[in-house]
């Protein structure tokens, strides 16, 4: 009996995936956020690419949270591990929230210290109305050297003012319609009685205020 002849096929050999050649890290600076492995004088450490560095030849980059600037002419590959690369991605995030915090609270700081920078100057140009006003009352300067320093310090004009209070007192007879009685009247003066200031000069209309009180007497016929 003839023995069968086996023959045993070998084995294939196992594909390797290609090892990306490194790059200047300057050609990564372009997609901030990108996990890069930097070769630097034979040691290497991995980051994440943040943006170039204005006005100079670096590249801020992000290792172990913290923000470095390295030589944008250094060798880096990109992260091909995808564990590696999801722990960084989770760092750059982190990293980022707090940066966007960092930043509004300091945006609010700087907000809070312009108003207050504005409330003392608004506070310093009030005393130095108040004063020159002071002194132009007192006849130390003219009303035009008052004028004139208003106006250079862009501050409102003075205009003074001056309050009347008056009384006016009178009578006068009103012939009723039909069913209308003294409450009637009353009601009509309160309501439409009015001053005419119409011949005093300069008077605010908007600041004229009238409380109208009427007795009203019934005099029969």
């Amino acid at each position: 009996m003839t023995d069968a002849l086996t023959s045993e096929r070998p084995d294939s050999p196992t594909a390797v995936a290609p090892q990306p050649s490194p790059r200047p890290l300057t050609a990564f600076a372009g997609s901030p956020g990108r996990a890069v492995t930097i070769l630097d004088a034979g040691a290497s450490y991995d980051a994440v690419v943040l943006s170039p560095a204005p006005g100079t030849s670096m590249v801020r980059v992000l290792v172990d949270g913290q923000v470095r600037s390295v030589r944008a002419d250094i060798s880096a590959v990109p992260v091909t591990d995808p564990a590696t690369a999801l722990a960084l991605t989770r760092q750059a995030v982190a990293w980022a929230l707090t940066e966007q915090d960092s930043a509004v609270e300091r945006a609010r700081n700087l907000a809070e210290q312009r108003d207050e920078d504005r409330r003392r100057e608004t506070s310093q140009l009030t005393e130095i109305r108040s004063y020159a006003i002071g002194q132009y009352r007192e006849a130390d300067i003219t009303r035009d050297g008052l004028d004139s320093l208003l106006s250079r310090l862009d501050l409102d004009p003075y205009q003074p003012r001056h309050r009347v209070r008056f009384t006016i007192s009178g009578s006068f007879d009103v012939i009723p319609d039909v069913y209308r009685d003294t409450e009637d009247t009353e009601s009509d003066v309160r309501s439409y009685l009015r001053i005419d200031t119409d011949r005093v000069d300069n008077v605010e209309d908007d600041t004229v205020t009238i409380d109208v009180t009427a007795d009203v007497e019934d005099l029969g016929d």
